[in-house]
């Protein structure tokens, strides 16, 4: 089994006025993909993909994710999985 890197593979494609992002762990191939704002800078969606893919990894391994990498419910919205920049 292969283990998690730091190495992460991001590919960021525009659609409207949203970023569609996809990252990859470069050791594992093991992808997430979430939206974000058009605009956001590079190093947060890097920052953001890095917290979803530990995450992700918690979540497979039955263990209790770190509260920095748990999804927030938006503004005015009850519940929800997205995790707000």
């Amino acid at each position: 089994m292969t283990t998690p890197s730091d190495d992460i593979l991001l590919e960021i494609t525009a659609a409207g006025v949203s970023l569609r992002v996809a990252a990859i762990d470069a050791a594992t191939g093991e992808e997430v993909t979430f939206i974000a704002p058009h605009g956001t800078a590079e190093a947060a969606l890097a920052r953001l993909a890095r917290d979803k893919l530990a995450y992700v990894r918690a979540r497979k391994a039955g263990a209790a994710p770190t509260p920095a990498a748990e999804p927030r419910p938006a503004p005015g919205r009850k519940g929800g999985r997205s995790i707000i920049a």
